[in-house]
């Protein structure tokens, strides 16, 4: 049985989460050719290409693909009992920004393992848009923060994976909310990602829409959409089961993933901060094996 060094798994993770081998050097301390190096040493031992050379260098191939997905497993496990085992994690005040539905869907599991584990972290929560999280992170007022970026993780990340968005209707199939113009829709405030690209799908294909309820809280949106008040777009694996998941053959344009970080501060912040990086990663790469379980 060959044994897979987990420093070539984050070189090919790092590659793509950043699109280059000379930005993945530079994260992790390396040269561009060292880097090339780890890769054609991973490829090697798996026996695939990871990597299409005609296309840029830097695109993963399927099996590229099916690598990495491995590797985030592999790395957020990793990370996650190397901090924990340092026994240094285990007290703190924490800052922690994190967008509401990411919250309502994950922190609840977060402090559950905490208590578990006896640690007496304390924590000060800031639900909000990504794009102010990740402002707040860069004026060091957040020690970790998770956020949604369009295209490519922002500065600071310590884990990114690519997080599908969908269109959410009522539950009732008799809803003709689809087939109205201007198209009603269900939204997190201004600034927010899933916004944002709904907007933009909208636009591209010039289909009038109109935004009738807008709220900052994931049950309010997901109680308005619920009822047939308008649709919405939000994370597959964060909806609820009575919201209706729609699509192209709805009459609703296709949407483009969102990257998704787990992101410390310039600093890399506390060993506290990245044992809860760690577990918050871990919780992430779990919640999607069961999201595609579920599919």
């Amino acid at each position: 049985m060959r044994n897979i060094p987990t420093d070539l798994l984050r070189a090919l993770v790092t590659v793509i989460d950043l699109r280059g081998f000379t930005r993945a050097g530079e994260r992790l301390g390396r040269s561009q050719p060292a880097i090339s190096v780890q890769i054609k040493r991973l490829e090697d031992l798996l026996g695939v290409a990871l990597f299409d050379r005609d296309g840029g260098g830097a695109q993963p191939t399927e099996a590229g693909e099916l690598v990495a997905g491995y590797a985030r497993r592999i790395l957020a496990l990793n990370d996650e009992v190397v901090l924990r085992l340092s026994r240094r994690d285990t007290g703190g005040k924490l800052r922690l920004g994190i967008p509401n539905d990411y919250a309502d869907h994950f922190l609840p599991r977060l402090i559950n393992e905490l208590k578990i584990d006896n640690t007496s972290f304390t924590f000060d929560v800031v639900c909000d848009v990504s794009h102010e999280l990740l402002k707040g992170l860069r004026a060091n007022l957040f020690d970790v923060v998770v956020a949604m970026t369009p295209d490519g993780p922002a500065e600071g990340a310590f884990m990114t994976w690519r997080e599908p968005i969908s269109w959410f209707g009522s539950p009732d199939p008799e809803s003709s909310l689809t087939t109205e113009d201007p198209l009603r829709i269900v939204c997190y405030p201004e600034g927010c990602l899933y916004r944002r690209n709904m907007l933009s799908a909208l636009q591209n294909v010039g289909r009038g829409f109109e935004i009738v309820y807008s709220s900052p809280s994931i049950s309010g949106i997901s109680a308005a959409v619920k009822t047939g008040f308008g649709l919405t777009v939000l994370a597959d694996r964060l909806v609820q089961h009575e919201l209706r998941r729609l699509g192209p053959t709805d009459g609703l344009p296709k949407l483009t993933d969102v990257v998704v970080g787990v992101y410390l501060s310039k600093a890399l912040g506390s060993t506290a901060a990245q044992s809860v990086a760690a577990r918050l990663s871990t919780l992430f790469v779990e919640g999607e094996l069961n999201a595609k379980g579920a599919a």
